[in-house]
């Protein structure tokens, strides 16, 4: 992704975040069910089976404006964005029924790796790690290119009941020493909430 002079993102192309959803959307399916927020705590989010805290001062993005940032219908189901969307946070829930109970979440991880390279060999992949919270979630972190910027991208994953969530944490890759410990801060607080509780 790209940021124009106003601070906004502009359309991904095949190379980027929205070409890879595209493909896990095809291995996995896809879950049209959207969660919100509960009134007053404006930094939980609410899943499907899960809840996570957010960074302060980030903000859900609506479905028009999430549009400018991602090209296809595929693009991630929430969309969080930093103030002047410099950075942001995508969740997109799949199905798990395709993927074999024997494929664990490190094999599961290499495969992501496998379609961000195949989707842009010039990608470079940093660390990988586990927040072994209430939920363990697996990450990794890669720098990216769209046109003449370089974008600092931390894809995380976790099941939550029959479903992968997966997110991706972006920004301007000069700022990813200020958000990386941050991010890695949120992830350890996914944990398990039964859907019946949620709003």
């Amino acid at each position: 992704m790209k940021k124009t002079g106003a601070g906004r993102m502009e359309k991904a192309n095949s190379q980027d975040m929205d070409w890879m959803l595209q493909v896990m959307l095809r291995m996995y399916g896809r879950d049209g069910n959207a969660a919100e927020k509960r009134a007053g705590e404006d930094r939980v989010f609410h899943g499907p089976g899960f809840c996570m805290e957010l960074i302060e001062g980030f903000q859900e993005i609506e479905k028009d404006a999430a549009g400018s940032a991602f090209l296809s219908e595929y693009r991630p189901k929430k969309l969080f964005a930093s103030p002047g969307r410099h950075a942001g946070f995508s969740l997109q829930t799949l199905h798990t029924e395709e993927i074999p109970e024997r494929e664990n979440m490190e094999e599961l991880r290499e495969k992501l790796r496998h379609i961000l390279m195949r989707s842009d060999r010039k990608t470079v992949f940093y660390e990988e790690g586990r927040a072994s919270g209430d939920i363990p979630v697996l990450w990794f972190d890669y720098k990216s290119f769209a046109a003449d910027e370089r974008v600092y991208n931390l894809m995380f994953f976790f099941r939550a009941g029959a479903d992968l969530i997966l997110g991706t944490f972006y920004c301007m890759f000069q700022d990813y020493d200020r958000w990386k410990p941050e991010v890695l801060r949120t992830l350890w607080t996914v944990r398990e909430e039964p859907e019946d509780e949620n709003p």
